[in-house]
């Protein structure tokens, strides 16, 4: 009879064990499986209402057009190489220099991204001024709220598809587009 009570005393403490691990695994699953949807979910909700790239042209006179300011400025740039094989990311640069490219839109600006609007062609302006590849040269795949109504990302090639830009911008107010970083792809992000 001990014999007996022995076994299945001991059957309980196996079948405690083996349900703990079963929760610390179930729990284990809980925590990444969130990580995973969270992280799935932000890029979801930053993503391109219109995935179809598209080509910008504009008049050569306009190409290249960048506030002299930049030329006369020799602030240093902040370049940061991305030793990263797991990233995206080639290289990241901030140029204390840029500067507002300019705007016709008058206050209080409202960011628009209709690729006929006049807010849409100044987005460009800015960031071939910081890409320094010129509007007429560009794919643009996106263009997005940045993280508030002032502030825009978009992702961009030129357009033999050997470089890829993913460029930070904001608006400053009765001055326009500012570039504030510039980050080299390897390859393009259809979403930043």
């Amino acid at each position: 009879m001990s014999s007996r009570f022995a076994k299945r005393s001991k059957q309980r403490k196996v079948n405690r064990i083996l349900n703990t691990l079963i929760a610390i695994v179930f729990a284990l699953i809980l925590f990444f499986g969130w990580k995973w949807l969270f992280a799935n979910d932000r890029s979801v909700k930053e993503t391109n209402t219109s995935p179809q790239p598209v080509e910008v042209e504009t008049n050569e006179s306009e190409a290249n057009e960048q506030p002299s300011e930049q030329q006369e400025n020799n602030e240093k740039v902040e370049e940061t190489v991305v030793d990263d094989p797991n990233s995206n990311v080639i290289r990241e640069i901030v140029n204390p220099s840029w500067q507002p490219i300019g705007t016709t839109q008058s206050e209080p600006h409202v960011t628009t991204y209709d690729k006929n609007s006049v807010d849409w062609k100044e987005m460009i302006d800015a960031i071939s001024y910081a890409t320094g590849i010129s509007s007429s040269d560009l794919i643009v795949w996106f263009i997005g709220n940045g993280g508030s109504p002032n502030h825009a990302v978009a992702t961009v090639s030129k357009k033999d598809k050997t470089e890829h830009y993913k460029v930070f911008i904001e608006w400053v107010t009765n001055e326009g587009w500012k570039p504030t970083k510039v980050q080299q792809l390897k390859e393009i992000e259809r979403r930043p």
